[in-house]
């Protein structure tokens, strides 16, 4: 009875750790196997399948040796791990310092050495690896080893004209994301003259990796800039088979992937995808991670999975908590609100947001304290609390603040319809004029096809708080 427990407890293991792979991981590892024993292969071809959601976990053997469950994860993770361009960089980032710091002992040369010969000029981290052998070069030469020093100093020539043309490409990058992050903004650029160069750069396979996983990226942001999604489809085809082949591969380089895959599957009203990849974009926590969470939560919210959407807040109060990043904790905060409105708890809501106002005024008034307001003013009319509408009104001089704030940003006079809501219902304005009110509020926004959705709900809250208003 023991070892049946035994046994089962090493299977456990290993599907806990298959249930923390990325299916471009074990794609990857599919196109690198030249495993020889047959039932470890159907063990990583078994792995894959659940992995890209084609089978549950019932699908791994019983008849196979156990051990060999436990020898699979030991290899997956060494293929993985040397892989991995995150790992290279602290590797080298080591060996530089011990260069830096005159501790290299005899492995780290022999590591540096062999690191060299194998060294090409497509590598992610070429451009480093070209610096660590000048450091390296000056360590010998000081310390008179010639037959070392021939040896280093011949890469450097053989590699120094493509290391200047990548430290070129790289400057020429920062121009481009200065431009297009100029033009997301502040709407005072055009950017799109980039886009055939950093192609170019992109689908150059002689380039190193971590160009042209910078010129993707600057392409991903300027696409989104233009709205030109099918060149956004075409260019995610075009990634596909390389991150499958482990080309740029690490964890946090599938992560953004996700994340970018969720941003254009909502966009294209996706919403399956979208889901999908959002879910994915979570496997990893990282210091994104709240803005992924946030990007998966409207998308359940567009869905109407509100349940789901503050189940998963839920268990992400902690990471939120500690984030210094006050515009992604507002956005995580109106969510939550918005989802406990839209779910039926309005009065939870509104206790939610009392709290994080009373602790984070300050931050608050510097990040999208406009959503935070209007979702909190929601909550508090559908509770029937339209006093505390006015008094935040006028407590925080927030229809002044609006006022500012559209005179700058393309938005919806969200705060003055809920006002207006509130005073009619405390019996401060006639129906008349509320009527009127809503007439002059949607001739000035009926021809904004952008902020048409933001309207639609705010007259849906209307209907349903003030009923007598649709018969006019």
């Amino acid at each position: 009875m023991q070892q049946k427990v035994l046994k089962k407890e090493k299977l456990k293991k290993f599907k806990t750790f298959v249930a923390s792979l990325l299916p471009h991981e074990t794609a990857y590892l599919l196109k690198i196997e030249q495993l020889e024993d047959e039932s470890n292969r159907l063990i990583l071809n078994q792995t894959h399948l659940l992995v890209s959601r084609q089978a549950d976990d019932s699908i791994f053997s019983h008849h196979i040796d156990k051990r060999k469950y436990s020898r699979m994860i030991r290899w997956m993770q060494d293929k993985l791990a040397a892989g991995d361009v995150d790992l290279e960089f602290n590797r080298l980032i080591n060996l530089e310092r011990r260069l830096m710091h005159d501790q290299v002992n005899a492995e780290d040369e022999t590591e540096l050495l062999k690191l060299l010969k194998v060294t090409n000029t497509s590598d992610y981290y070429f451009m480093k690896r070209f610096e660590l052998a000048m450091h390296l070069m000056n360590y010998l030469l000081v310390r008179m080893r010639h037959k070392e020093y021939m040896a280093v100093s011949e890469f450097i020539g053989r590699f120094k004209t493509h290391y200047d043309h990548c430290r070129h490409v790289y400057g020429r990058i920062q121009e481009a994301t200065l431009d297009i992050t100029s033009q997301y903004s502040f709407h005072d650029k055009d950017s799109s003259h980039w886009e055939n160069w950093l192609l170019t750069i992109f689908r150059d396979p002689m380039m190193d990796g971590m160009n042209r996983y910078y010129a993707l990226v600057r392409l991903i942001f300027l696409y989104y800039n233009y709205n030109q999604k099918d060149q956004l489809k075409l260019l995610f085809d075009e990634v596909e088979p390389l991150l499958e082949s482990g080309k740029f591969y690490s964890r946090r380089i599938l992560i953004n992937y996700y994340g970018n895959r969720l941003l254009f599957h909502s966009k294209n009203n996706e919403i399956d995808l979208a889901i999908k990849y959002g879910y994915l974009s979570l496997r990893v926590e990282n210091s994104d991670y709240l803005y992924y969470l946030n990007n998966l939560v409207a998308v359940l919210q567009k869905r109407g999975k509100h349940e789901s959407a503050i189940e998963l807040m839920q268990s992400s109060f902690s990471e939120a908590s500690k984030s210094h990043n006050f515009h992604h904790r507002v956005s995580f905060v109106s969510a939550y609100i918005r989802s406990l409105t839209d779910s039926g708890q309005p009065i939870k809501a509104v206790r939610h947001a009392e709290v994080f106002l009373d602790a984070y005024k300050s931050e608050l008034f510097q990040y999208r304290w406009h959503l935070f307001f209007t979702l909190y003013f929601r909550a508090l009319c559908l509770s029937g609390a339209d006093q505390k509408v006015l008094q935040a009104l006028s407590k925080y001089r927030l229809q002044e603040r609006e006022s500012r704030y559209l005179s700058k940003i393309s938005s919806v006079a969200t705060l003055d319809w809920y006002a207006h809501i509130a005073a009619y219902r405390l019996g401060e304005i006639e129906l008349k004029e509320l009527i009127n009110y809503r007439g002059k509020f949607l001739a000035l926004y009926e021809t904004s096809t952008v902020r048409s959705k933001a309207v639609k709900e705010l007259l849906d809250d209307l209907n349903l708080l003030i009923p007598e208003v649709a018969n006019w």
